[in-house]
């Protein structure tokens, strides 16, 4: 019995899970957008939320928000509009949702304790999750290339 109960709320956090991310969107039109338009450009400018956003990223959320203050316009409601333009603002919204929080996850900052070699004192260090993310893919090249993780064939 209790396994079963552990196994449902397992299955709840899980189904949870999605409901949280998209809980609290970036840009949300049922709320007037021209504020949160205004706020999402200054901080692309400012490159201190989403400063692990790519330059095509970073292209194609400009141009889906500039897309989205046309077509709602100065009044800024998604019901007035053709259905076909409500369309199109939700796609652009669910984009520039997408992108910048993967962009915002990444510019994570993650500290930790390590003791670096020949040491034992711990240093902190500071990292983006994008930075390590690139780091371990370049020690992984670099072992790749030189060798060191492929185990030598003795006959």
């Amino acid at each position: 019995m209790q396994r079963i109960a552990i196994a449902i709320g397992l299955i709840g956090l899980v189904a949870l899970g999605p409901l949280r991310a998209s809980a609290n969107p970036v840009i949300d039109t049922t709320r007037p957008t021209a504020a949160q338009i205004e706020r999402i450009q200054a901080e692309l400018v400012g490159h201190k939320i989403y400063s692990e956003l790519k330059p095509a990223d970073h292209a194609q959320v400009v141009n889906a928000l500039s897309r989205i203050q046309e077509k709602l316009g100065s009044d800024g409601v998604l019901s007035g509009l053709h259905p076909a333009a409500q369309a199109d603002v939700v796609n652009d919204q669910e984009l520039v949702n997408t992108l910048l929080a993967k962009a915002r996850a990444d510019s994570r900052l993650v500290c930790r304790r390590e003791v670096p070699t020949g040491s034992n004192r711990p240093q902190t260090i500071c990292m983006t999750v994008a930075e390590r993310a690139a780091a371990r893919e370049r020690s992984m090249d670099v072992m790749r290339k030189t060798g060191i993780s492929r185990p030598e064939i003795i006959p």
